[in-house]
């Protein structure tokens, strides 16, 4: 029997420990702020692992915001803990870093879960509870697949980097602090709900305010003002056509069926004060996403020329500007090349577990692998199980995590080589 075979024959002994792992960490409600005992249980694991390293600590809020790509509404973390463990290898293999966050978004109405967000309740072969598809699931695959590992005497070649980190929801500073502590690998995985999709690229994200100006006026004599919300509509419109240029000059057979690669959301509009004065100001927010290897200053170039340019095209907005904002909150895009050796380790690994061949793409969303192929110097790959999150009874079928936790032992495998004792 192959070393593969051995361990997938432990792996499917360990279910019961792998689904155990998974409902002990959505059990922690893990907002952000609130990650300390979750990750105080992480340590434990690693260390029932015989992880020759851990380490734990609270990123220094002031150090990150000297960093160009730091992102936190927060003015600390303390209490909130990265924990980064490592698992030396034996020499002469390649390095790994298994990066996921323990961080989630809120529940949001309890009313709309047909059963409790943090129980980790099983019911139809699936897992369901808040954050058990983005991310603690495959947190509970990575454990299963060293638990297999410890248990067969499997010993890595290369070195092995798992990383528990906060803040990936809300802009990415726990990674960014594993990668200003000089934490970097061979290669990365990010196992982003991303339905067993290779992705060698990341798209980014930003946040925008536009403010557009208008003239109030009574509104029985509105001609003699200038409605805002009238003027809203044109810089609306503008925005959908940017969005469709962007689409077009970005287009990618990573993202050949996604119908909108790289949207522009505009997600509130404000304004007007009365219903019977013509409104003076509409503020519109949005979100912008970037093309992978897209700069953020370039994604917002275009939009401020594309505002611009539709500004100049109209009487009164020509005179009266309006005003693009860049909100605080933003992540950058990654990428690398879809040929690169993790890449094909990956697809190597997927084809010999499922008998066809994995499909490659790209992320619809920001992650945080820019702090790592970035930052870190480490080239990274999202690839995960699942697709739902973020939403009411969030799940990840029992099937699809085992399976996950079989196809990433080989990837492993192959990827930092072993020595069997």
């Amino acid at each position: 029997m192959s070393i593969y075979e051995d361990v997938k024959k432990e792996i499917d002994a360990l279910q019961t420990e792998i689904i155990d792992y998974a409902k002990k960490l959505i059990k922690f409600p893990t907002k952000s702020g609130n990650e300390i005992l979750a990750q105080r249980y992480v340590k434990e694991v690693l260390e029932d692992l015989d992880f020759d390293y851990i380490d734990m600590w609270e990123p220094d809020i002031n150090e990150l915001k000297k960093h160009e790509a730091f992102v936190s509404s927060r003015d600390s973390f303390i209490n909130s803990p990265n924990v980064v463990g490592v698992l030396k290898g034996t020499g002469n293999g390649k390095s790994l870093i298994l990066n996921s966050h323990i961080d989630i978004v809120s529940e949001g109405d309890l009313n709309e879960w047909s059963y409790s967000p943090f129980e980790g309740t099983v019911v139809n072969n699936k897992i369901i509870g808040r954050g058990v598809s983005d991310m603690k699931g495959v947190n509970s695959a990575i454990f299963g697949v060293l638990k297999a590992f410890k248990k067969l005497g499997v010993k890595l070649k290369g070195d092995l980097i798992f990383q528990s980190v906060i803040e990936e929801e809300t802009g990415g500073a726990g990674s960014l602090a594993c990668a200003l502590r000089g934490y970097k690998a061979d290669a990365a995985i990010i196992p982003e709900p991303v339905g067993f999709k290779i992705c060698p690229a990341q798209q980014g994200v930003l946040y925008f305010k536009i403010n557009i100006p208008g003239q109030s006026f009574h509104g029985g004599k509105r001609y003699l003002g200038v409605s805002a919300i009238e003027k809203a509509y044109k810089v609306l419109l503008a925005i959908e056509s940017l969005e469709k240029h962007r689409c077009e000059i970005y287009a990618s057979p990573l993202y050949k069926d996604v119908p909108i690669p790289f949207t522009i959301n505009v997600g509130t509009i404000n304004g007007g004060v009365w219903p019977s004065t013509v409104p003076d100001l509409v503020a519109i927010e949005g979100r912008m996403g970037v093309a992978p290897g897209e700069k953020l200053d370039n994604g917002k170039k275009m939009l401020e020329n594309w505002i611009s340019e539709a500004a100049d095209k109209d009487s009164w907005l020509k005179n009266n500007r309006p005003e693009v904002q860049w909100l605080k909150n933003f992540l950058g895009s990654a990428c690398i090349e879809n040929d690169h050796e993790i890449v094909k380790t990956a697809q190597k690994a997927y084809k010999r577990h499922f008998n066809k061949d994995a499909e490659l793409g790209g992320t619809p969303f920001g992650t945080d692998a820019r702090s790592l192929t970035e930052f870190s110097n480490t080239p990274t790959i999202v690839f995960g199980p699942g697709s739902v999150a973020h939403c009411p009874d969030e799940y990840l079928e029992i099937d699809v995590l085992m399976d996950y936790t079989k196809v990433l032992a080989e990837i492993i495998l192959d990827w930092n080589e072993y020595e069997k004792h």
